[in-house]
Parts: C-alpha cells; structure tokens; sequence
C-alpha cells in the first residue's frame, strides 16, 4: 500500500513523516507500523527561530485504527531539536494526533459515536484497549454540554430514583409525547428544582405545550399551572387505575388473613392466594375452566369461587365493584359528563366502610379536574398516557444499573440523552 494511502486511512497527516514505507508487523488483532518524524519543520514554538538542531530521538506508539474492530498502532520515531537562539528544546507536533495523547484523532472520534450506544464506559474501554477512567475524561472533555429539546406539544413529565444524595435523590424526566424522546433530565422533582428550571425556559416557548401528562404528585400539578398557561393537564389513567387496584388488593389480603383459620373456607383462602390476579382484571378476562381443591376433590368454576370470596367481605366486594366500574367506564363525548362520573365514583368510595378506599375517593376528588381530563373521549382518540414515560424509564434504569450507578448527574444526563435522543438518525 502507497505511503500516503496508509497514513490518510489511519486518519494522520503524511506530511509528518519521512515517505518511507516498512513491513508492518503482526499484533494482536491488527498491525504495527514504524514511521519516522520529518525533520523539516525546525521553527521554535517559543521564540520562532528557524536555527535549531537536533539533539536526539524518542518513541511513541499511537492507537489509530482505521476501524472499530481493528487494533492498530502507530510506532512514531520522534525527533527532538534544540534552539539555538533561547536555548529550549522541543518536538513539533504531530498533526492527527493531540499533544500527549496515545489515540488518534479518528480513534477519539470513534470513541465519541461509541457514547450514542448502548455501551458502557468500561466495555468502551476494553474495545479500545483505554481505561475506562480515560474513556470517562474523554467524555467530559468533548461532550461538555448537551442542549434540551425544545418544550413539545405534548409533554409528559416523570421521576426515576438516581441515587442516595438529597439533591439528586429522584430525577425528573421530560418526555415527547409525538416525538417519543426525552426533552431533558431535571437533578431533582422538588418543587425548588422545577421552579428554576422552567422559569429559565422562556414564556413564548411554554406556551406551545397545550398538553400537560404526568401521576398525581402535587409539584407537577404546580408546574402546570404556573408555567403552562395553553396547557391542559391530564392525570395518567395507569396512576388512577393503580390507585384503586393497590386497595383492592390489599383488601383482598385482609379477606384472607380473616378466613386463614377457619377450614370451611380454605378452599377460598388457597384460591385467592395462588390467583391473585384474578381479583385485580376485568371480570370478562377471568377463565373459564375449573378450579380442583385436592384435599377434597372439590371441583369449583372459577367465576364462582372469584364472586364468591369477594362477598366474603363487604369492603372488598366494594372495591372490586368500582373497580370494574372504571374499567368499564364510557368515554363521554363532553368534559362536564365526565366530571360527573369521577365525582359519582369518588363519593361513592369515601361513603363505603373502608379507610382505603376512602383514602382513594378523597384522591379521586382532590384531582378530579385532571382525571376527568384523561377519560374524555378526546383522551381516548388521542391515547394520552405516560406510557411512553415507563418505557424510557426502564431504559433509564438499566443505563444506571449497567454503570453499576452514576455518581455525577450531568455525566448520566448526557449520556443517557446521547443514547436515548441523540442517537436518533434525524439528529
């Protein structure tokens, strides 16, 4: 291969070097090649004289792969000159490759498209033969800052635990609800952090998101109503529904634990504990086949035994009939209607005989405004959720987990950007 063919695929400028071409030689998945400086570039970076000599040689070697799979290395011959006008010694630098540093340019940059993968810094690290502490600087020196996406029409917002320190404990997320992509990543969900954050964001800007997604945390509802004056805010029907399936549940374990010891309803406490799930579906989705009791022989429908231990207790029979009650529900063509039905089935929880479920009718109520919200039928036309908030969040997390966790917020906040956002092909 032409000398100059060699150097321009390993990314380095052949006009540093003596045009002499050797073997290269065999290294462990890729090739050693010796080249010698050029000699002719004598100016002094200190004083600028052209008079200086030279005083002797040194070695350095270089990754330069000229692909991500290959390892590649440049030994370079240095030379070293000495002014004869100040006195000082110096080697002219090597265009290609930054003062002190063992990759190339075209290796760095590798490095840096390596950060849009689902890698981590240490198996970046191995693939490169760095360390991963060197993989990490690099990071911080060429990824220093990393703009937010521009407030979307949609916006849903959501927080995943980060870590232990107070300041960072929970992390609020912002998502595009269109675009399905993160906007940005807040150091904290308190109501401090959000104020700062989205009062630096300009009005003009907020005014653009006319839909406002998130769970029934009050900062959010903060935010909303003092940053996002066109915004409609729509609680997510997952959190409304995990309300009262949480109580339901819970109540169904109370109906266990009173039956545990009366053997006339074993058969009941063994089905409610294997089939659980039962108890928290839509009743059209509960099996038709038979449940066997085998100490006994007893053979049970299964529809029978899940109507029956729910009328073995008051408050759960309650619970699960509001439950159905709202996966049942029918979208209402007017947000007036759909208030209605939220006030209905809060007062009737808080009116039931249950502290759970009128922990949940009071919720009901003090959101009642954002949950009607989300079950108009334009909700439904539209499919306004957070889902697309629970899934980037399990991607968050194994980002995270496979860190084995992230120490610096805005390093984790860059990179999981680069991979989540950035890496996108229209960016």
């Amino acid at each position: 291969m032409d000398f100059n063919t060699l150097l321009l695929r390993l990314g380095i400028d052949s006009n540093n070097f003596i045009n002499k071409l050797n073997e290269p030689i065999v290294i462990e998945n890729g090739f050693l090649y010796d080249v010698e400086q050029s000699k002719e570039d004598r100016t002094c970076p200190y004083c600028h004289s052209e008079e200086s000599v030279i005083i002797g040689y040194y070695y350095t070697e270089t990754n330069c792969s000229e692909s991500e799979n290959i390892n590649d290395k440049l030994r370079i011959k240095r030379v070293r000159f000495r002014c004869k006008e100040c006195g000082k010694t110096f080697s002219p630098p090597i265009k290609g490759i930054d003062r002190y540093s063992t990759i190339s340019k075209q290796v760095e940059q590798f490095i840096i498209n390596d950060y849009t993968k689902r890698l981590t810094f240490a198996q970046i690290a191995d693939k490169y033969g760095l360390t991963k502490q060197r993989i990490i600087q690099i990071f911080d020196e060429k990824v220093k800052y990393l703009p937010r996406r521009n407030m979307p029409r949609i916006l849903c917002i959501d927080e995943i635990r980060f870590s232990e320190e107070l300041d960072q404990n929970y992390c609020c997320v912002l998502y595009d609800f269109e675009l399905k992509e993160i906007v940005d990543i807040i150091r904290n969900r308190r109501i401090p952090f959000l104020r700062y954050y989205f009062s630096s964001i300009s009005l003009k800007e907020r005014e653009n998101t006319k839909v406002f997604i998130s769970d029934m945390y009050d900062g959010y509802a903060t935010v909303c109503n003092s940053y996002f004056p066109n915004a409609t805010h729509i609680i997510d029907r997952f959190h409304v529904i995990t309300q009262l399936t949480r109580a339901v549940n819970t109540l169904r374990v109370n109906t266990m634990n009173m039956i545990k010891d009366d053997k006339d309803y074993t058969p009941y406490y063994n089905f409610m504990k294997s089939n659980w799930k039962l108890f928290l579906c839509r009743e059209e989705q509960i099996p038709d086949k038979k449940y066997v009791y085998m100490k006994t022989g007893e053979i049970f429908h299964y529809d029978e035994l899940v109507y029956s231990s729910i009328k073995l207790s008051e408050k759960l029979w309650t619970g699960y009939l509001a439950l159905q009650d709202i996966f049942h529900f029918s979208y209402f063509s007017t947000y007036e209607e759909t208030l209605d039905y939220i006030e209905h089935l809060s007062n009737k929880l808080k009116n039931s005989n249950s502290e759970l479920l009128k922990r949940v009718g009071d919720t009901f109520h003090s959101w009642r405004f954002e949950i009607s919200n989300a079950f108009t039928k334009e909700a439904k036309i539209n499919k306004y959720s957070n889902a697309i908030a629970e899934c980037i969040n399990n991607q968050l997390k194994t980002i995270i987990k496979s860190a084995y966790g992230y120490h610096n917020f805005e390093r984790f906040r860059k990179r999981a950007m680069m991979i989540l956002t950035y890496s996108k092909k229209d960016t």
